[in-house]
């Protein structure tokens, strides 16, 4: 069944200090664009994230957010245990050999004692488990909201399809009329000029051929039947629906264009407006 391109996923691996969490949230999108926002993560780690979001969301505007439970655990602040031991010997030296009493506050500050070590990478493992399940998650939208798609693009195919019918059924009697019409307006424009009966009727056959839509009918059945064996995959098929709409428009626009019927012309407005929201709805399947 067809899915949704949008959705929503969140992920969580790991305990406490160690707890990752993930949000990935994908809306409509043309390509695959990612944009990863939260905290720095090593190259490594982006590229695998980067590799398993193309596999598993294919298509999107996606946006993941990487959250740390303590974020300040990434980053220690240490005690300079042998800095404050060297300081220390000196100034009890200098009391014994000097007699003068200097606390440490007089030439040192914080800074010479405590620092900030090195930031402490994330647990890659943890990390792209809790995409894993961001990603997941998406994908279980996707697929409800795919289902939601399939019923209403089936209701409006089938629309179509009783549309295309009704307008089927008129073709015999509009391709009578036309001939009709043909006739007449020869028989006004050559009142008083001699012409072969028979090349007048093979004229107007002639023009009435150019006329008919039936090739046209028959093209838009086939697509519709296309249609509907697309919507019924498994697969990512959005480029594929965009293209058949594109298909199916054209049918219906070189019909309006070969017919003068006001009932023909009223029946491919209708459809028109049908294919139109078909449109709108499958801009959001993946």
């Amino acid at each position: 069944m067809i899915q949704s391109m949008t959705g929503y996923g969140r992920g969580t691996a790991g305990k406490g200090i160690n707890k990752i969490t993930s949000l990935v949230k994908v809306v409509n999108g043309r390509y695959l664009d990612i944009k990863i926002r939260g905290i720095e993560i090593e190259p490594s780690d982006y590229n695998e994230i980067r590799n398993l979001l193309v596999e598993k969301l294919v298509r999107g505007t996606v946006q993941v957010t990487i959250e740390v439970e303590n974020k300040n655990n990434l980053e220690t602040l240490s005690f300079n245990k042998d800095r404050f031991e060297a300081i220390e010997g000196i100034l009890i030296e200098v009391q014994k050999k000097y007699g003068r009493h200097l606390e440490m506050s007089d030439i040192i500050n914080s800074n010479d004692l405590f620092y900030y070590s090195e930031p402490q990478s994330l647990d890659s493992k943890l990390l792209i488990n809790s995409v894993t399940k961001a990603c997941d998650e998406v994908n279980t939208m996707r697929k409800k909201e795919g289902g939601k798609l399939k019923s209403d693009l089936d209701g409006r195919l089938n629309i179509l399809i009783k549309l295309l019918l009704k307008l089927e059924k008129q073709i015999p009697e509009e391709t009578k009329k036309r001939a009709k019409k043909y006739r007449v307006r020869v028989g006004e424009l050559a009142q008083d000029i001699s012409i072969d009966e028979s090349r007048i009727i093979q004229e107007i056959a002639i023009l009435a051929e150019k006329a008919d839509i039936t090739e046209e009918v028959v093209r838009l059945k086939s697509h519709f039947d296309q249609f509907k064996s697309i919507i019924a995959k498994t697969e990512p098929v959005g480029k594929q629906l965009n293209f058949l709409i594109q298909e199916i428009s054209r049918e219906m626009n070189t019909i309006g264009s070969k017919t003068s019927s006001n009932d023909l012309i009223n029946t491919i407005i209708i459809m028109k407006d049908e294919l139109e929201k078909i449109r709108e709805q499958t801009q959001n399947i993946l």
